[in-house]
């Protein structure tokens, strides 16, 4: 009896045994299939997340421009591996996508088996009202094995006004079906006891979409699993044993289990205790690593992100200071390639510019945090990149070195800024070394320049003859040129003015008469050099103003005119001596008026031989400074010619002598031939203000063709320029006049355009019109859209010798010579109309027949 009871008591352990078994291994089996589920579940949501970031930022927008959708994916975190690519098809409007070429034929099969939305569907009433709706399908069979899936979302917005829904379009992502499995952990080798379908609320099973069709029947653990658009069935194949129910015991040993059962049910609800709390602890471990792991993928999209959106880039090394890790940003900053920096260390890079490393690597083997160590390196296409890096070393809880974590900045912009700073200012320091040589070559005029507390900058070699003072003795000093206003005498450096003594507000030395120092006025001064001696000149300042308008200096020209006004003095005694001849020869000869009348045509005459005289004095003074220079440069080429030449009678004359003679010479021919043609131009012009019209012939001719003649011989020079000449001539009446005078009008004006109205641009238009006013005259006008001119040149814009460009090109005369053509052979009349930046308008007046002109000569 003991024996049977032992039995009945040890099968009925063993089969409750067996039976709890067979219960852990099915809770096992179950666990691990959840576990396979939530997985799947994360790879999905991480797979179809940025179709629907895109949406919400469609639906937050109102819109999507291509635009907007590049600047998107070039600042987005990359794409999983699994998602092959992202399509936007917008109702209205070009499909947007970034698809990789071999998974395009999935979307197309997907738009093919869910169209999109028609008329009715697209109604307000039709439309959802909670966000897109998203549709899973698949999966798709393409070429060489591969299975896709293709999400496809209908985008609903409000309506003008916030009225009804709208649909907008559609937005589809396809992915790698094999690629998102092996995400959640999914291997292929375990496909014959797992099995993924599709749950359409029809057979148990569902629609097989990977796996073992074995694994889907009803003798499996399954789970429902929710993906993004679809429900989703995981089957696991089990031994059908654990499926089943306990196997009935006889009815016999009952009384004998109870009696077993009695004894061990302490023992069994102990250990069923200790078994649910174990069970407990175990999920609430799995749980926790579940978070953990989705805060973990959080965490690295974040940081995916942030390193995207960073300036700098983030890079990290090993223990063997070997680089594991860099951002995409730091491949653009730098255009390395990921695989020729990974596993390398820095110093190994490719391209590296040779440097001396050793102080950086012993700061490592140190251990210590570095910052702003820069090196540079070439990259492929050869240009040079200069990169600052910073980095701090990081330890296992262990306190085991790991490595090194920091980042990384592109600083080439930086320092190219550097290097053209540095070569502008040796640039500037050149062009002030220029200026400073060619101020210092006109000798016979005194030029200072000052800053904006009138400090003495500019101090050239004709102010230091005409003033006695070496350069360096009044650089720094204030005023440049004038002192202490004394006896109609301004005295010169070291002086200093006083607070109440304003440049522009001091009284001319003539009579007392108030005459302020006008902005580029010329003004008789008496100077007072170092050694005591004085100095007439005439006294020119000029303020300097930068870009922006602003004064930042003045310019100061000073020219001697003593022997000018010595001769002036003795030409007036002159006139006052002949005045009290002619006075006493009245008084005599009284009585004989043909006396009395021939002494005034005597005067008359000795009046204009003045004027000649003074006209004559100002041409000389125009023509010093190129005859000047000519002499200069012809007896440098004497003295060098006659070097060459002892060298030749020597015998000593080598090849790099000769050739320096050659360069020199070339150099002077130049010089010389600049110089004679400036002073043949000024004779020339003025021949031509002389007015002197008698080889001008009259004759019968067409306006336009006078014009496209001056127009076809100047167009050779415009033709090399930017600006354009253009001419629309409407006076079909022939003109009885001279043609010759009309056309060196008209090639003054163009050469004047040239020069002046449009300086310094990189466009303009030069425009002549002619058209019939009356009938005895027509109107011919020339207008550009240059300059324009301000007030006080306009007013003095025909003066003679009155120019903007002193030694720059200009004489002075073209404007003189038009105006007296204009008025003298022409017989017209001559307006101008111009202003600052609105360009320059000459409108003549001139008739059909021309007076009849007789120069003075005749």
């Amino acid at each position: 009896m003991l024996a049977l009871l032992l039995f009945a008591l040890g099968w009925a352990l063993l089969a409750l045994r067996q039976d709890q078994r067979q219960e852990e291994q099915r809770r096992q089996a179950a666990d691990a299939l959840d576990l396979l589920r939530e997985r799947l579940e994360t790879a999905g949501r991480a797979s179809f997340e940025p179709a629907a970031t895109l949406a919400a930022l469609i639906q937050a927008d109102g819109e999507l421009s291509e635009a907007r959708w590049r600047r998107l994916m070039d600042g987005a975190p990359p794409l999983p591996p699994q998602v092959r690519g992202l399509r936007v098809t917008p109702a209205q409007g070009p499909s947007l996508g970034q698809v990789q070429p071999d998974w395009a034929a999935a979307l197309d099969e997907a738009a093919a088996r869910e169209p999109a939305p028609g008329a009715a569907e697209r109604a307000p009433t039709a439309a959802p009202r909670h966000g897109p709706a998203a549709h899973l399908l698949g999966p798709i069979a393409l070429p060489g094995g591969r299975s896709a899936l293709v999400q496809q979302r209908s985008l609903y917005l409000p309506g003008e006004g916030g009225g009804a829904l709208r649909y907008w379009g559609r937005i589809a992502l396809v992915a790698d079906l094999d690629l998102l499995l092996r995400a959640a952990g999914l291997d292929p080798a375990q496909a014959g006891d797992l099995s993924l379908s599709q749950d359409d609320g029809g057979t148990p099973a569902g629609r097989l979409l990977w796996g073992s069709p074995a694994a889907a029947d009803q003798g499996s653990l399954r789970t429902t699993l929710g993906m993004p658009g679809a429900r989703w069935v995981l089957s696991r194949a089990v031994d059908p044993a654990l499926l089943a129910a306990p196997s009935p015991r006889p009815l016999w040993l009952l009384p004998w289990i109870c009696a077993a059962l009695a004894l061990l049910m302490a023992g069994l609800l102990h250990q069923a205790w200790r078994l649910r709390r174990s069970n407990r602890q175990l999920r609430a471990r799995v749980d926790a690593a579940l978070r953990l792991q989705d805060d973990m993928e959080s965490s690295k999209a974040r940081f995916r992100t942030l390193a995207m959106l960073a300036s700098d880039w983030v890079w990290e090394q090993d223990a063997q200071l070997r680089f594991t890790y860099v951002s995409r940003l730091g491949e653009d900053a730098s255009d390395p390639d990921a695989g020729s920096v990974l596993g390398r260390q820095r110093w190994e890079l490719p391209g590296l510019l040779p440097m001396d490393w050793r102080a950086h690597q012993a700061c490592l083997q140190r251990r210590e945090t570095f910052r702003d160590f820069e090196y540079s390196l070439y990259q492929p296409d050869g240009r040079l990149r200069h990169v600052t890096v910073s980095g701090a070393p990081f330890y296992d809880a262990q306190g085991q070195f790991q490595g090194y974590r920091g980042i990384g900045r592109n600083i080439t912009a930086a320092r190219e800024a550097e290097a053209r700073l540095r070569q502008s200012q040796a640039d500037a320091q050149t062009m002030k070394d220029r200026l400073q040589a060619v101020l210092d070559a006109a000798v016979e005029v005194a030029i200072i320049a000052t800053d904006a507390q009138d400090r003495v900058l500019v101090f050239n070699a004709g102010a230091e003859r005409m003033l006695g003072y070496r350069s360096r003795e009044v650089l720094g000093l204030a005023p440049a040129l004038l002192g202490r206003y004394r006896d109609n005498t301004w005295h010169g450096l070291p002086l200093t003015l006083a607070a109440e003594e304003d440049l522009h507000t001091l009284e001319a030395s003539a009579g007392g008469d108030p005459a302020p120092l006008a902005n580029g006025t010329a003004r008789r001064r008496v100077l007072v050099r170092a050694d005591g001696r004085r100095v007439e000149v005439s006294l020119t300042i000029s303020r300097v103003l930068s870009r922006a308008g602003e004064p930042i200096g003045h310019l100061w020209v000073a020219r001697d005119i003593g022997q000018q006004l010595q001769a002036e003095r003795e030409l007036q005694t002159l006139n006052a001596e002949l005045e009290a001849r002619v006075q006493a020869r009245t008084r005599e000869l009284s009585e004989a008026l043909e006396h009395l009348h021939q002494a005034q045509d005597e005067l008359l005459r000795s009046e204009k031989m003045a004027a000649l005289g003074s006209l004559v004095a100002g041409v000389a003074h125009e023509l010093n400074t190129p005859l000047g220079n000519c002499l200069t440069t012809a007896s440098t080429l004497s003295e060098r010619t006659q070097e060459v030449r002892r060298a030749m009678a020597q015998g000593s004359l080598r090849r790099s002598v000769l050739e320096h003679y050659l360069v020199d010479a070339g150099t002077s021919s130049e010089l010389l031939l600049r110089g004679l043609h400036a002073a043949a131009e000024l004779v020339t012009h003025f021949k031509q203000l002389s007015v002197d019209q008698t080889s001008e012939q009259r004759r019968h001719f067409q306006l336009e063709e006078v014009v496209n003649d001056v127009l076809g011989l100047a167009r050779a020079r415009w033709r090399t320029t930017p600006f354009q000449l253009e001419s629309q001539i409407e006076v079909e009446r022939q003109v009885d006049g001279y043609p010759g005078p009309l056309g060196q009008v008209l090639g003054n004006l163009l050469q004047n355009a040239l020069l002046h109205a449009f300086e310094g641009r990189d466009q303009g238009r030069l425009r002549i019109v002619g058209r019939p006013l009356d009938a005895q005259h027509f109107l011919l006008e020339v207008a550009d859209d240059g300059r324009g001119m301000s007030d006080e040149v306009r007013r003095r814009a025909f003066d003679p010798f009155f120019t903007t460009k002193l030694g720059r090109g200009g004489s002075g005369l073209g404007l003189n010579i038009v105006y007296n053509i204009v008025t003298g052979p022409l017989g017209g009349e001559l307006e101008l109309h111009s202003a600052p930046g609105q360009g320059s308008r000459f409108v003549f007046r001139l008739p059909y027949v021309a007076p009849q002109f007789r120069p003075a000569n005749q």
